[in-house]
């Protein structure tokens, strides 16, 4: 079903609009650091810009912590008219801002909101040196070189070292900037992060790759880590969404001293595929009648021979998909393009089931879910980790239901009524809940200080 992908641990986004000259209007003071944030009603959230001019142009850099680690870093162009104005698009829309120059602080609002958002910011000092380092690494793998970044903290006292590993898509991360490892390397943990088999800089072949191939890499990963001079005490795994089932396969070749899971699921293939089924149903309140059908399509996605009758069922059914709108339920690597691209379907190429490697893990387990995701819906996903962490192997296991979180544990704008006459605007955000819980499972196992 859509959306086993990367949406969880998506880098930095640097989504640059068409550039705009640099303007000889453009006052010195506006060039530097700024800090502060966008204002709705009675609600803030922090906003970091660093503007600057590079090669003849005037750009913005923009972070919103709160939108870490999914996304949240911007590479904006910006614009000066002749009467001052500055304008630049934001993460909340295009703004129109004026500068103070005597009190160095920015003022002005994003257009089109009703209400009104507005935004401040006054100018800070630049950021200290860094304290840490981020390396382009080469990684051997079996028949495969992936390409990465690996982020050192100067400072790693519990000598930890943590693999990211990314969802069902191909998309290719850019592990340099990656937002996952920014947040923990401030932690001291050292961060590898890669770009998955057959996207950027790695070799092979990212859309036939199997589930073993994609644990054969995190293994590569492993042994990488362990070969680095001094090497490390403790080496663990974060695997998003279906990255979970990839790093419990890898589990069974490797012993990781830790993992934790982003909306990785706990259950089979199969199991998850038929849940989302039904949560999706419910999510986009599809009819009754196309139940029948969407669970055909989804059982033929498993069991039907590669065959022309079979691809063809899989034709007449997708077009009852778009009569129903289930259709929105699929990916596009749920649909054969051809007889031969059925045996080559997604959910064969990655069937498992981690039941047996999470029943025999003796380590520390963190298990995070969105309370809306229907894709990875967390109460089945939740009672099967239970069910493998039984008895005295049940204070392993850390589990985690994020509220309003859907599959990117990201949370929705909205006004928010406390009671007793108090209510304030929730702006969009990754539910904290995401990296406190991560930081406080790391802290009490001691993976960190």
């Amino acid at each position: 079903m859509r959306k086993i992908s990367a949406s969880v641990l998506f880098v930095m986004a640097l989504l640059c609009l068409p550039s705009v000259g640099f303007s000889q209007h453009t006052p010195d003071a506006l060039l530097g650091y700024w800090q502060g944030g966008f204002i709705k009603g009675n609600s803030f959230q922090r906003l970091e810009m660093h503007i600057f001019e590079e090669k003849g142009k005037l750009l913005s850099l923009q972070v919103l912590e709160e939108w870490h680690p999914s996304f949240g870093e911007f590479l904006r162009p910006v614009k000066v008219d002749s009467l001052g104005n500055i304008s630049l698009g934001s993460g909340h829309g295009a703004a129109t801002l004026t500068l103070d120059e005597q009190y160095l602080e920015l003022v002005g609002q994003v257009e089109g909101r009703s209400p009104t958002i507005y935004i401040h910011l006054k100018k800070v000092p630049a950021p200290p040196a860094l304290d840490y380092s981020v390396n382009a690494v080469q990684i051997p793998g079996d028949g495969v070189s992936l390409s990465g970044h690996l982020h050192l903290p100067r400072y790693n006292p519990t000598r930890t070292a943590l693999i990211l590993v990314g969802g069902r898509s191909c998309y290719a991360g850019e592990t340099k900037y990656d937002l996952m490892a920014k947040v923990l390397r401030d932690y001291g943990i050292t961060v590898l992060a890669y770009q998955k088999r057959g996207t950027g800089k790695s070799t092979g072949d990212c859309q036939t790759a199997t589930i073993e191939d994609l644990a054969a890499d995190v293994r590569a990963c492993h042994a990488f880590l362990k070969q680095q001079e001094g090497g490390y005490d403790k080496i663990g795994v974060m695997g998003s969404s279906a990255g979970g089932w990839v790093m419990a396969k890898a589990q069974e070749k490797v012993d990781f001293d830790f993992m934790i899971s982003i909306v990785g699921p706990g259950t089979s293939v199969f199991d998850q595929q038929m849940q989302s089924m039904d949560y999706g149903m419910k999510r986009y309140n599809l009819p009754k009648e196309s139940r029948e059908g969407l669970l055909k399509y989804t059982q033929m996605m498993f069991e039907a021979p590669a065959t022309q009758a079979s691809f063809d069922s899989f034709q007449a059914l997708l077009k009852e998909a778009k009569e129903y709108g289930w259709s929105e339920l699929l990916d596009n690597t749920d649909i054969p393009p051809s007889v031969a691209g059925i045996d080559s379907l997604w959910v064969r190429r990655h069937s498992f089931d981690p039941e047996a490697v999470l029943s025999q893990y003796t380590h520390p387990f963190l298990a995070i879910y969105g309370q809306r995701d229907w894709i990875v819906p967390y109460e089945e996903n939740i009672a099967q980790l239970e069910a493998c962490f039984s008895r005295k192997r049940r204070s392993l296991l850390t589990t985690h239901v994020a509220y309003d979180g859907e599959h990117g544990i990201e949370t929705r704008a909205r006004y928010v009524d406390l009671g007793r006459n108090q209510s304030y605007w929730h702006f969009f955000r990754i539910s904290p809940q995401l990296t406190i819980e991560t930081v406080n499972f790391l802290r009490r196992h001691r993976f960190i200080e």
